[in-house]
């Protein structure tokens, strides 16, 4: 990330530069607007996966917290981990609220 802004201040000095000569500044000004836009992605990526590993720790502590052997049907751990079940005519797909995907064939 640090190498965009770098880039990206290059580029703005670039710009004003010819702005001031009042040559065109078209393609200097595109590619500011690419840069930001890749830092954007960037920022949204990062975001992301703190949220993941948020959520994978939460799961984690949950996990920790609970009894070690499930003996029968637990409404409440399933409501805590399962996002999702997908049924196709083949198989399920469970979804966790990790984000972990597990196929079950039938």
């Amino acid at each position: 990330m640090e190498e965009i802004d770098k880039e990206m201040l290059k580029v703005q000095e670039d710009l004003v530069k010819v702005a001031n000569a009042k040559k065109d500044y078209t393609d200097l000004a595109n590619r500011v607007e690419d840069l930001r836009n890749e830092k954007e992605k960037i920022l949204l990526n990062v975001a992301k996966e703190k949220n993941e590993q948020s959520r994978l720790m939460e799961l984690e502590e949950f996990l920790d917290n609970q009894e070690l052997k499930i003996e029968s049907y637990d409404e409440e751990l399933v409501r805590k981990l399962v996002e999702k079940i997908v049924i196709y005519e083949e198989n399920l797909k469970e979804v966790f609220k990790s984000g972990l995907e597990v196929e079950i064939e039938n």
